[in-house]
């Protein structure tokens, strides 16, 4: 099986999406040209720089992008400049959001990130709802294309809520879309499919075709993952229906290519290898490398199944060569899994005739099948890795290599545990029942509407009268509850108080040691960046420092402060130190949907000096870019902190480290952070405690906590 790539709030196929072809490239390209002529002449006219001169620079800027990329930088960095000068923070929002598009059709997202958090500051600013929406979503599309899918959920569960208040039911679909794609690729099928149900009645209610093709055929990618291949069909064939009515031919092939892979998969070979020469046939007329690529894969499969092997080794060999030219790594891996197999498979003739030894079938079946596996590590896709753990496996078997076989074959059973279990079939079989059973209720309540009028307004009668009991009662319970507690926190307040005022006092001591040192190297930032004339990024830089030092000094009086405010501080200071590292690491924050960030009270600041360790002494001296997650989960009554990086770890850091006074900074943080946790212990009568862990790469901290709620 091959693997789902990703086009960001355009469709979700199963093995891809399709480049745009040479010719619609070249018609795409040629109205740009003439667009861009067409707005030169205008601007040339226009001498007063005013907001309208602002848009004509934006507008040139797009238009230039796709064809000289160059060009169109100069009109967007124009823009951001006039703006500037006029002091009009909406328009220099929209210039900044010009640049971030700039730097997409450069295809580099990482620098498309800092303008749009640029522009995400000056919306704030005017507080305008759409101009967030749309800066929520390009930082989403951006974080997803570096790989930081949990920071671009973060984003569009920001975009959503804005979307929902200005009742833009489009842009609500978008968030939609976005969503039930992130998880896609994070293998959470059952939270895809409730995103691309919700965005499907959307498409159904606005009877919007465009968006109805391109949902079902979302969710034809899910069912087929999961394997349910009926409901796969049905709504791969609904799409190519609406396609086709749309006289969309670029994509109906995509959808032909999908339906012949729920054949190949079905073991209907003939129906399998129809479905591909017709997706062919469009993909050879408008000349799409990948669609051609995709669909050659797929028949060479079908034709290995059926014996035909020079059929077979024709389609595969010519597929991965036109995946190895776009770069398509995902889909090379799995082409050359299924070429493995020819090799065990195919008669001593064929491979000869493929300049192969019956001999070395083996070596060279192992030779291909590892070049798979390593390109499925690379893209760190789960169900590519599954694929070519599995096939590997049988290699090693048929070597008789059997404990090399059984580690591989646990890899992929690992794996297949976590994307393919029957619950996550049962729920999205649930949602799929669902979805027909609130459309056929739909239709029924409209027929039904006036019969039904008056029954309903007697049954929201009789429903109020009981809710509204039922609430003074719950009312009156929990009046007497949150009575109780607080006389109790109260009493108990009375008696942690000296201890409390130890702890504080050590907190505080870290803060002199922290601030200090983290002030000299923002500053020394700052000045590096204004140094190489690098005023934008400057700016971001203050902005954020500013709000941090500002945190610290609201909660630096505090013992403790909620989940959510720790967390914003935590990240401000993480961006910062990315920022200075020139984006080195990536980093994800993830927490535990029991508990309420804004409720959850914690010490402030004690996850810090973890985090700083991590970026300093873990990832800062690693080759290569970094990843840090912090996760906050419930477990056992208490909240649990845990910070893991993919650094050097503690023994390889200790071995580099020459500056012995940096060390003894780092160690008294970690010892006044252990005093404050038994301090906690000793206050709150719990088993609060630190816990660290070397890992075969990178280091593990754990924090446990009491799980205290304000009321």
């Amino acid at each position: 099986m091959r693997l789902p790539g990703f086009r960001f709030l355009v469709i979700f196929w199963r093995r891809g999406w399709f480049s745009l072809s040479l010719i619609a490239l070249c018609q795409m390209v040629f109205a740009q040209q003439k667009q861009a002529d067409s707005l030169r002449k205008i601007l040339a006219v226009h001498q007063q720089k005013d907001t309208a001169y602002i848009g004509l620079l934006n507008r040139l800027a797009v238009a230039y992008a796709p064809f000289d990329n160059k060009t169109g930088m100069d009109y967007a960095n124009q823009a951001i400049s006039v703006s500037k000068a006029l002091n009009n923070s909406l328009a220099l929002a929209r210039s900044y959001m010009t640049q971030t598009r700039v730097y997409e059709f450069r295809s580099e997202p990482k620098n498309a990130i800092i303008p749009a958090l640029l522009a995400l500051d000056q919306f704030n600013k005017v507080d305008d709802k759409p101009g967030l929406i749309n800066c929520y979503l390009k930082l989403s599309t951006n974080y997803y294309n570096t790989a930081n899918y949990i920071t671009a959920l973060d984003y569009v569960n920001k975009a959503l809520p804005l979307a929902q208040q200005t009742g833009d039911k489009k842009r609500v679909a978008a968030c939609y879309n976005t969503l039930g794609s992130c998880y896609t690729l994070l293998a959470d099928y059952p939270k895809a499919s409730g995103f691309y149900y919700k965005e499907l009645k959307l498409a159904d209610s606005l009877q919007d075709k465009s968006m109805i093709a391109k949902t079902t055929g979302n969710l034809g990618v899910v069912n087929y993952y999961l394997k349910n291949y009926s409901v796969s069909l049905k709504y791969y064939n609904r799409c190519l229906k609406v396609l086709e009515e749309l006289g969309d031919e670029i994509w109906a092939g995509a959808a032909l290519s999908n339906i012949g892979a729920v054949y190949l998969d079905t073991k209907d070979y003939q129906n399998a290898i129809a479905y591909n020469k017709r997706a062919l046939a469009i993909n050879l007329r408008l000349k799409s490398k990948k669609g051609e690529a995709n669909d050659l894969s797929d028949m060479g499969v079908a034709y290995g199944h059926l014996g035909k092997y020079t059929d077979a080794f024709a389609c595969l060999n010519r597929a991965i060569s036109l995946y190895d030219t776009i770069g398509s790594k995902n889909n090379s891996s799995s082409t050359l899994g299924h070429l493995a197999d020819l090799y065990l498979s195919a008669s001593d003739n064929i491979l000869r005739a493929q300049k192969v030894e019956p001999s070395k079938r083996l070596d060279k079946a192992l030779e291909v099948q590892m070049k798979a596996v390593k390109l499925a590590l690379e893209i760190r896709d789960l169900n590519t890795q599954a694929d070519q753990w599995k096939k590997l496996s049988r290699i090693y078997e048929l070597q008789k290599n059997y404990s090399t076989a059984l580690s591989s074959y646990r890899n992929y059973a690992e794996l297949t545990d976590s994307i393919r279990n029957d619950k996550k079939r049962t729920e999205i079989t649930r949602l799929n029942i669902q979805y027909d059973y609130d459309k056929k209720e739909a239709v029924l309540k409209a027929e039904n509407q006036k019969k039904q009028a008056e029954l309903s307004r007697q049954k929201v009668i009789k429903n109020a009268s009981i809710i509204i009991g039922v609430i003074l009662l719950f009312s009156a319970a929990l009046s007497f509850v949150f009575y109780s507690r607080r006389k109790d926190a109260r009493e108990k307040q009375k008696e942690a108080e000296l201890k409390a005022q130890v702890s504080e006092t050590e907190m505080k001591v870290l803060r002199a040691q922290l601030n200090p040192h983290f002030i000299f190297n923002s500053l020394n930032s700052i000045g590096d960046y204004i140094a190489r004339h690098d005023k934008e990024t400057a700016d971001l830089y203050l902005v954020r420092f500013a709000k941090l030092m500002r945190m610290i000094l609201e909660n630096s009086e505090q013992e403790t402060i909620s989940l959510a405010d720790d967390l914003k501080a935590l990240e401000l200071y993480i961006q910062l130190e990315a920022l200075r590292l020139g984006n080195k690491f990536l980093y994800y924050i993830e927490v535990d949907e029991d508990i309420d960030p804004e409720q959850t009270l914690v010490p402030p600041m004690l996850l810090q000096p973890f985090v700083e360790n991590s970026i300093w002494h873990g990832i800062s001296p690693k080759n290569g870019d970094g990843v840090i997650h912090i996760k906050v989960q419930k477990r056992d009554g208490m909240i649990e902190y845990t910070v893991q990086d993919n650094g050097v770890g503690r023994v390889r850091s200790a071995e580099l480290k020459k500056n012995k006074i940096r060390q003894g900074r780092r160690s008294f943080g970690i010892k006044v952070i252990q005093s404050r946790i038994n301090m906690i212990n000793k206050t709150k009568q719990t088993n609060a405690k630190v816990e660290l862990t070397d890992l075969d790469e990178g280091t593990k901290v754990s924090i446990k906590l009491p799980h205290d709620l304000r009321f």
